[in-house]
């Protein structure tokens, strides 16, 4: 059983609400790796799993090598750390390695598909303070798979673009929390960041009230997730949880003292998370980064793991196209 389902310091109709999240994700991943593309991928694509990056158990990565590259490639590879989603309390670098296969099948990354701690055995700031552990890991060592550390992209999807972006942020602002203050003084900022169907405030879950898409049970979720990830009594947010809602951190931020990667988000049209897409392109153009945002009408949450329906082709061609242009940048030599 998952250790939300197990988890006493959670109402057993919140533990109930999270298990049942945890298995559409898991549902909808699982489907995906049926179309033929990802048989393929699974096929050729070389892999390198459970390389720790830390200390702890949950500490654990996989490296996915782009086919017919061999460990010294001619040139350095561009890399994707891909950070998946599910609430902050579910799901694993094994449920979303679809994700990572096909970024090194189809877009030539070397990815590093990560794992950190789950809420609510493990709370904020455990699940941000592992994806800024992580990302310092792949800078210092990516050169060991033939990578590139001046061509990084940093990328994640719902709970995981909120971690994308909260690397993002720790690249690029001085921040007081060491674990943040070491992404900063790594020296080297990700040239763009991916958070797609952007699940990027925490906080005060019922504000989302009426949002499209967000009903009653949808808010009950948001709740159980608030408090699951941010600990029973702090699920408005407080001054030391501030990076559990990096959107807004970007709100309130002046100018980056690096310059910040760029952003490309992409979000159906009735997402519950449509409007932190929409707050974070308004953050980001009063801050003069660089930001495309693609919407896709009609669809919900999660609609790209769907691969073979039209809107998720969409979204995935749009996401290639981005990043084939990001990485063929020639990168500064220092940041």
């Amino acid at each position: 059983m998952s250790e939300v389902a197990t988890d006493p310091a959670l109402p057993f109709g919140a533990r109930l609400r999270l298990a049942s999240f945890g298995g559409i994700f898991t549902g909808a991943t699982a489907l995906s790796m049926l179309a033929p593309a990802m048989r393929r991928a699974r096929q050729r694509v070389q892999a390198h799993r459970d390389v720790a990056y830390g200390p702890l158990f949950a500490h654990k990565l996989d490296v996915f090598l782009p086919p017919a590259v061999s460990q010294q490639p001619a040139s350095p590879l561009p890399i994707l750390i891909y950070i998946h989603g599910g609430g902050f309390a579910v799901c694993s670098k094994e449920t979303h390695e679809g994700i990572g296969l096909a970024h090194a099948y189809r877009g030539g990354f070397l990815v590093f598909n990560i794992d950190y701690r789950l809420a609510p055995q493990h709370r904020f700031p455990a699940a941000i303070e592992d994806c800024c552990l992580a990302y310092r890991w792949v800078v210092e060592h990516c050169a060991d798979y033939g990578g590139d550390p001046m061509r990084i992209v940093v990328a994640g999807e719902s709970a995981g673009a909120n971690l994308a972006l909260g690397v993002a942020i720790a690249a690029s602002y001085r921040r007081p929390e060491p674990w943040a203050r070491a992404v900063f003084d790594a020296g080297v900022a990700p040239i763009a960041v991916q958070p797609t169907m952007p699940f990027l405030q925490v906080s005060d879950p019922a504000a989302r009230q009426g949002y499209p898409g967000v009903g009653k049970w949808t808010v009950r979720i948001l709740k159980d997730i608030a408090r699951a990830y941010l600990g029973p009594g702090r699920e408005q947010g407080d001054a030391g949880s501030d990076m559990a809602d990096p959107i807004r951190i970007l709100e309130a931020a002046a100018a980056p003292e690096r310059p910040f990667p760029e952003v490309w988000t992409g979000v159906g049209s009735v997402d519950i998370c449509k409007q932190d897409a929409e707050r974070l392109d308004a953050a980001c153009t009063r801050l003069g980064i660089a930001v495309t945002t693609r919407w896709y009408e009609g669809e919900n949450h999660a609609f790209t793991l769907l691969r073979w329906r039209d809107n998720a082709k969409a979204f995935w061609r749009d996401s290639y196209e981005f990043l084939k242009r990001v990485v063929s940048v020639e990168p500064p030599l220092t940041r």
